[in-house]
């Protein structure tokens, strides 16, 4: 990488970055290496809920942790060396493959810790973003910042995502994602032995369940110490969707419901559904998980990604399908391809316009990919429906 000293950035000094989880962070992180002066405005207080959730390491989540924070992505992740591939008698074969696993919550953590603290302010929404000649005033509270560029990265359900397109409101798939996750230390040896090394999977009629091992919460590698993640892919039409998204406390949440607050009733069905549809090894996993999750899978594309000097990145642009292992790596790219169109182009103009072109393409693509996969495993529903008839509850 070019050494920051030597890179000149054309027509910017400082840039708002609007939503502080990963998208945001990548953004942020990336654009402080040029030396611009980077605010990032987070709605939520804390950090965010990752509800201890799995993702595939993919090369460019990989290079960027290493390149621009300095992690070692091997001493966070850990290491399969085969996929296996369960039938619905419980039998299974391996094939070699190997990948690494890791959290949500180590990406974020090795994040934030690059990012100067005082650059992040979370807690606090942004109500609005002006667009004027040479720049954008972002509205937080009373207060107005002006920045020379603003970065829309406030995912699937943006609040912003209008004031550059008018399309791109995520549309709801017909299908649903329970997750879990179990410390290895609640399962029984002779079961956890059955996972070690492997990402499993399960593709039934009309359904698709996959769990691997991901770190610890706090970061532990050591085998014992560690945690499963599954993820099981199940039908759900509009009303269905409904049913499962209204919580223990009858409160109606639109797009997912948090570990704990799945109703008693739709736990029930999980796991009557699990005891009658998945391999032996599989259903056992569901039995051992004290706080499922769910949420809802969306499709969101859009035909542009910039408006003025404002752009849309992450989920706010486009909201690919889980099956693509790929929702961090297109965030990630998102910043490492501004990066360097920032540093490379002689103009401001020139180095936005490179980057909509090549990230329309590649979330296009992508986008298509994920909703293939979908149809192949036989997941679609009949009629997709729009999230915006199913916001989530704040």
């Amino acid at each position: 990488m070019t050494p920051v000293s030597d890179i000149k950035v054309p027509d910017i000094k400082s840039v708002g970055v609007v939503g502080g989880s990963l998208s945001g962070l990548f953004q942020a992180v990336a654009l402080a290496e040029l030396g611009l002066d980077v605010t990032v405005w987070e709605r939520s207080a804390g950090r965010p809920d990752d509800r201890g959730a799995g993702i595939v390491l993919q090369p460019g989540v990989a290079w960027f942790l290493n390149t621009f924070c300095g992690v070692d992505p091997d001493r966070i992740s850990i290491p399969v060396t085969h996929r296996q591939y369960f039938g619905r008698d419980g039998s299974s074969h391996l094939t070699l493959m190997g990948q690494r696993m890791i959290s949500w919550g180590a990406i974020y953590a090795s994040l934030r810790d690059r990012l100067d603290s005082a650059r992040y302010h979370e807690g606090q929404p942004v109500a609005a973003l002006a667009p004027h000649p040479g720049g954008v005033d972002v509205h937080v509270g009373d207060a107005v910042h002006p920045v020379d560029l603003a970065i829309i990265a406030d995912g699937s359900t943006s609040r912003h995502r209008e004031l550059v397109t008018p399309d791109g409101a995520p549309r709801y798939a017909g299908y649903v994602a329970y997750r879990g996750v179990i410390d290895e230390t609640e399962l029984p040896e002779e079961m956890s032995a059955v996972f070690r090394d492997r990402f499993s999977f399960y593709d039934g009629d009309r359904t698709q369940f996959l769990c691997y091992f991901i770190p610890g919460d706090f970061g532990e590698m050591a085998p014992g110490s560690r945690r499963m993640n599954w993820v099981w892919y199940v039908r759900a039409d509009a009303a269905g969707l409904d049913r499962i998204t209204t919580d223990r406390d009858g409160t109606a949440r639109g797009l997912s419901v948090p570990p704990g607050l799945i109703a008693p009733q739709v736990h029930a069905e999980l796991l009557a559904r699990a005891r009658t549809l998945l391999p032996e090894p599989l259903r056992r996993l569901v039995e051992h998980t004290r706080a499922p999750f769910v949420q809802a899978i969306l499709d969101g594309r859009v035909s542009r990604m910039r408006k003025d000097r404002m752009l849309l990145a992450g989920d706010a642009a486009f909201v690919v399908r889980p099956h693509t292992a790929a929702g961090a790596e297109k965030a990630a790219a998102d910043a490492i391809t501004l990066f360097g169109a920032l540093g490379q182009l002689p103009s401001l103009d020139a180095a936005l316009e490179a980057w909509e072109e090549n990230r329309l393409a590649e979330g296009t693509a992508l986008y298509r990919h994920g909703v293939g996969l979908g149809q192949r495993l036989g997941l679609d529903g009949p009629e997709p429906t729009t999230a915006a008839s199913v916001e989530p509850t704040p």
